[in-house]
């Protein structure tokens, strides 16, 4: 898979981009705030359809075409992929709100209109950025949210029932305070509890069972980019007593132990008003050598920790799919020493195609930047550079 032309209106900080994007490597360097990381946030969106740094739609429209008749970000890409060429739009539409501006989002695929369900995923990428440090240190929904973006691109059957599980746990909610304050019965509770156990079961099976792969994939890149640390992944799943592996066990199994768990955790979640058990309450650690990677890796060492998951994902989606995703990686080099920026560097070789930003050439091999397509970004414009343009220099150590 490879994204060959790229069109940005009005999205973040930029006006207008308009790029093509030849060969397998594209390194994009500027100064901070200048809209690196936007770009590869907006080939991101083009694959899961989501905005990656944005709690609602309309805040990645740029600010001055907000003033606009009809304010809206677009996103374009063009791209070769193993199943044949494949062109996604989407478009962010502002309009006023009670709170500010709510964004309408539509989706394109190929010129024809498609729903986001049936337009995530027909281009599949990874992306890394400085916040995926918070994957071992944040809190356990960022976790969660990693294992939903991989499983989202490649599972549909996943994404449905993750999307039903949401709806249905905020009307069982509703229930259990109605409950606790007398206004409802608990008769009401079995329709709600075999709905969620269904749905819920989905979710710990399916993520188990990936997890159990990329855990194996990062614990074999981590070995390449740090050699001498042992990377280790732990899925708890919140559904207790534990008498299943989710990861072995049919999803019918896996219901009716989430249901049984539903009845048992009545007499705690009533007085609550809230499920206190199932997949939404999940938790995935992390260890370096035996030790919580939280509490005891560097902030060096958490930084490869995070690339290996970001790549294990992308060798996950690769095996699921038969087509590798697009690898967007935003300043991974930062608080790195030269012996883990060459490990890093040398570990990216074996993927189809790559989007790398950096502050400084410096930071990339010599060796590195004559394989790729390189960009000067400033003031949300990309200016392709000819070969050659860079200064000769040695590489860095």
């Amino acid at each position: 898979m490879r994204l060959t032309h790229l069109l940005l209106t009005d999205y973040r900080n930029i006006e207008r981009l308009e790029i093509d994007l030849p060969g397998r490597v594209g390194v994009f360097v500027g100064e901070n705030a200048q809209g690196k990381s936007n770009i590869l946030e907006a080939i991101y969106m083009l694959a899961t359809i989501r905005a990656a740094r944005a709690e609602q739609d309309a805040q990645v429209i740029r600010r001055a075409a907000l003033d606009d008749v009809l304010p809206a970000a677009r996103v374009v890409g063009q791209a070769e992929t193993a199943e044949g060429p494949l062109k996604v739009e989407v478009t962010l539409t502002s309009r006023p709100g009670p709170n500010g501006p709510i964004a309408t989002k539509t989706v394109k695929v190929n010129g024809v209109a498609k729903r986001v369900s049936a337009a995530v995923g027909r281009l599949t990428a990874v992306l890394f950025t400085a916040d995926d440090l918070h994957l071992i240190d944040g809190s356990p929904s960022t976790r969660r949210r990693f294992l939903d973006m991989a499983l989202a691109q490649v599972d549909p059957v996943y994404s449905k029932a993750r999307s039903r599980f949401d709806r249905l746990l905020t009307q069982r909610n509703h229930l259990l305070r109605r409950i606790r304050e007398g206004a409802a019965n608990r008769d009401e509770l079995p329709y709600w509890d075999e709905e969620i156990a269904r749905d819920g079961a989905v979710i710990f099976g399916r993520r188990a069972r990936a997890l159990d792969v990329i855990s194996r994939l990062a614990q074999e890149t981590h070995a390449r980019l740090a050699p001498g640390e042992h990377l280790a992944t732990h899925y708890r799943p919140r559904l207790e007593p534990l008498a299943i592996d989710p990861a072995e066990a049919e999803e019918e199994a896996i219901a009716e132990a989430y249901r049984s768990a539903l009845e048992a955790s009545l007499s705690r979640d009533i007085p609550a008003g809230m499920t206190l058990q199932g997949p939404h309450r999940d938790e995935v650690l992390f260890s370096l050598d035996n030790f919580p990677a939280a509490g005891f890796a560097s902030r060096a060492q958490q930084r490869t920790i995070a690339l290996s998951l970001r790549l294990a994902e992308a060798q996950f989606l690769r095996e699921r799919r038969g087509d590798p995703p697009l690898l967007l990686l935003d300043d991974i080099l930062s608080e790195m020493d030269a012996s883990r920026r060459d490990s890093v560097l040398a570990s990216l070789g074996e993927v189809d195609q790559m989007f790398v930003t950096g502050t400084d050439w410096d930071r990339f091999s010599g060796s590195f930047l004559d394989d790729a397509s390189l960009f000067a970004v400033e003031a949300g414009s990309a200016r392709p550079l000819a070969a050659g343009a860079l200064a000769p220099r040695t590489d860095p150590s």
